[in-house]
């Protein structure tokens, strides 16, 4: 979704500005002095990802290396594919699992563990026994909620994931199935952080309540959600905490939807040099690249995802209108790794789907 909906905005931010400065390191100075042909970098990612041309030459200028891009499908069937190809890599690193999908194939073996030199402000939203995977962004994944529709319907607005079990909200809540949906697998998890074992007995409660299940976000958006492109009859649904940033007004003094920032589980993508990457060098510094404020700052504006780099500036809607839960609900990604499979077999024999 904030892929999609950026891509508009993404086209007048694409450029990049050379008086930024890095808190990362330059890439000169994680890999070998730039050569006239050091070779080509092939950075295996997801479909959405759609870096501007000025990003390629100034990848070659500063490390000699050609810059290639593989792109796989969604985040997590990404993630799949290198599981599937780890034997024989389908490039040199890889920009975009989470901190759902990530962890499955740092088991499986697919990430060395030396993604080269991490500022401090990386490394803490590193995954605990993951530490060649490096962050670039990070965002929520919450319910959202068409304040207008509540307005116009006179309705006391929900704010936690026990209101939307409420006979009030029936049949008010539109959410994707987390077999099939990375945003509807965010959701599920940040209710089993929230509920623990009694996960189940809350989303019979939802099922009693109405929720609808989608295969996706564009199902929901597209259909269903009240403020989405079909002015749907369900003022709530599962999406990012960025979405209402979208909704704002010209001048950005408000939005006619929110994230209720009581249900957001935090989401954060990573990147990694691939074990048996022909470029290792390379990997490594398209890895340091990216943590440079100009990269940062054009990663945010087409994911519409909050950079990692503290002295990157996030855009002026998301900012105002797209902030981060302070306290989300997290489940740790070797825990959803080792437990994901069950927990969806379950899910789907309780939901009936």
């Amino acid at each position: 979704m904030r892929r999609v909906w950026a891509g508009a905005a993404v086209a007048a931010a694409l450029v990049l500005a050379g008086c930024s400065s890095s808190t990362g390191g330059s890439a000169e100075e994680s890999s070998q002095v730039p050569q006239a042909d050091a070779g080509k970098v092939t950075v295996v990612s997801y479909d959405s990802l759609d870096l501007p041309e000025d990003m390629f030459t100034k990848f070659k200028e500063e490390t000699g290396y050609d810059l290639e891009i593989s792109q796989v499908g969604s985040g997590g069937e990404m993630a799949n594919q290198l599981v599937l190809t780890k034997d024989e890599p389908l490039g040199d690193v890889a920009f975009g699992v989470d901190n759902i999908s990530a962890y499955r194939a740092v088991v499986a073996g697919v990430f060395s563990d030396d993604g080269g030199e991490v500022p401090a402000w990386a490394a803490q939203q590193q995954i605990e026994g993951a530490p060649g995977l490096v962050p670039f962004d990070q965002g929520d994944v919450c319910v959202n909620i068409d304040h207008e529709w509540f307005k116009e319907k006179g309705l006391e607005e929900p704010t936690t994931f026990e209101d939307l079990t409420d006979p009030k909200y029936k049949d008010l809540f539109v959410t994707m199935n987390p077999a099939s949906s990375s945003a509807g697998m965010a959701l599920f998890a940040a209710t089993i952080g929230a509920f623990g074992d009694d996960w189940k007995d809350y989303w019979t409660k939802l099922r009693d309540n109405g929720v609808k299940i989608t295969k996706g976000w564009s199902d929901a958006f597209g259909v269903d959600y009240s403020a989405g492109e079909g002015a749907g009859p369900r003022p709530l649904m599962t999406s990012y905490s960025s979405s209402p940033a979208y909704t704002a007004n010209d001048d950005l003094t408000e939005s006619t939807t929110g994230a209720l920032l009581n249900t957001c589980f935090h989401q954060v993508e990573y990147m990694g040099v691939l074990n048996g990457a022909k470029n290792v060098q390379g990997a490594k510094a398209f890895i340091d690249f990216m943590l440079q404020v100009p990269q940062q700052e054009v990663i945010s504006e087409s994911n519409y995802m909050h950079p990692i780099n503290p002295e990157a500036k996030t855009p002026e809607a998301l900012a105002k209108f797209g902030k981060m839960a302070d306290k989300p609900y997290q489940v740790d990604a070797k825990t959803i790794a080792e437990n994901q499979q069950e927990w969806l077999r379950e899910w789907s024999d309780l939901m009936g789907q």
